[in-house]
């Protein structure tokens, strides 16, 4: 497995990122039970829940920019 370095934001950093690029997709990674137990969400944002991203990638916009997030 390689590994990569992967870059943090801010709420607000990720505020500004979606406001000056239309590329961006914001990806909930949350699991269903967690999503139950804190069901809020960043507006706009797809669920995706992580143990399934690498069998949806191929339904993930190619040349997005992608934000994860999670609890």
């Amino acid at each position: 497995m390689v590994s990569q370095d992967v870059a943090r934001l801010s709420p607000e950093e990720l505020r500004q990122l979606r406001a000056r690029d239309e590329r961006v997709v914001t990806l909930d990674v949350r699991t269903r039970d967690a999503r139950a137990l804190h069901p809020y969400a960043i507006p706009g944002s797809r669920w995706l829940p992580l143990a399934d991203v690498v069998a949806s990638s191929a339904s993930l916009p190619r040349g997005a920019t992608l934000v994860a997030y999670c609890t």
